[in-house]
């Protein structure tokens, strides 16, 4: 005859270790359930463990170059605008040669005086540009206007063409990167005084020799055919300031993609530390909830499994 045994009663390891299941079930759910509502690894940097100071030194570097991004943008938008007074400074320039040539073609100097004029006012206003409150063309000491506006009479009645030009210094360096510096814009003295020069002594000429004014002599035509070469070199001046502007505006987008792409990299490598993969953490949770639901189980059995149920 077969003997029915009684259940055995549980341990108290048994129990304790049922029991640690649940918790530790309980805070594993919890932290998944976290993490893939946060979408981060931890809530503060003491959740991140030893990865805490690695994170930190990241983050830090990646901070560094958005700072150095916003600031190339910054060169970019100034390069824009100068490139906007140089083209400024070519039309006025161009305007000077389609006047003398007309006033040669047609020996008659009707409008010139006026275009001079209007040439040498669009030529200050170019020199005196800003940008971010700061002269383009203001060298080191870039704050405070380069050039002091005059009319052409008050160029020929002075030696040179000194009066019209503060001392700005060299022209203004930046760092592109840790290792390369780049000069930005030319000085106002650099740019601009070749063309003042030019139209300086157009008008010293004029008030020596004869007006420009309706009909032309063959004298004075002659004259002014001889200052198509000066006026063509002055405009080959603003022409290869174009070019280096251009050159520069090229360097800086150059430097700015490079740096937005290792800052990039470094977001990539601080949200491969600090954001979760809501795959991974998919995966992990559901199989914690099991797991969890095993071990309240067992503990749900083992826990009526003891001497209470026989001494009562």
């Amino acid at each position: 005859m077969s003997t029915i045994l009684p259940p055995r009663i549980s341990t108290p390891n048994a129990m304790l270790g049922a029991y640690s299941g649940v918790i530790t079930g309980q805070g594993e759910i919890a932290k998944l359930s976290r993490q893939a509502s946060s979408q981060k690894v931890a809530q503060d940097l003491q959740g991140f463990g030893a990865d805490a100071s690695r994170l930190v030194s990241t983050k830090a570097l990646e901070d560094r170059f958005e700072r150095r991004s916003e600031t190339l943008k910054s060169l970019e938008a100034r390069a824009e605008v100068e490139a906007a007074a140089l083209d400024s400074l070519g039309g006025a320039v161009q305007q000077v040669r389609d006047a003398i040539g007309n006033a040669i073609a047609n020996q008659n100097a009707a409008g010139l005086r006026e275009a001079l004029e209007l040439a040498l006012a669009t030529a200050f206003n170019a020199a005196n540009t800003t940008y971010a409150g700061e002269s383009v063309f203001g060298g080191i000491r870039g704050y405070g206007e380069p050039t002091v506006p005059r009319s052409l009479d008050q160029l020929a009645t002075e030696p040179d063409s000194d009066l019209a030009f503060v001392d700005t210094g060299m022209a203004r360096q930046v760092k592109l990167e840790d290792d390369r510096a780049l000069q930005l814009s030319q000085t106002a003295d650099e740019v601009f005084r070749p063309f003042l020069d030019f139209l300086r002594q157009v008008r010293v000429w004029e008030n020596t020799n004869a007006p420009l004014q309706g009909s032309l002599n063959a004298a004075t035509t002659n004259w002014l055919r001889s200052q198509l070469p000066g006026i063509d070199a002055v405009q080959r001046g603003v022409f290869d300031s174009q070019a280096a502007n251009g050159t520069v505006a090229k360097q800086i987008e150059t430097a700015r993609l490079a740096n937005e792409a290792r800052r990039d990299a470094f977001a990539k490598a601080v949200s491969g530390q600090e954001n979760v993969d809501l795959a991974e953490v998919a995966a992990k949770l559901s199989a914690a909830q099991l797991q969890y639901q095993a071990s309240a189980s067992i503990f749900g059995q083992l826990k009526d499994l003891n001497l209470l149920q026989f001494i009562r």
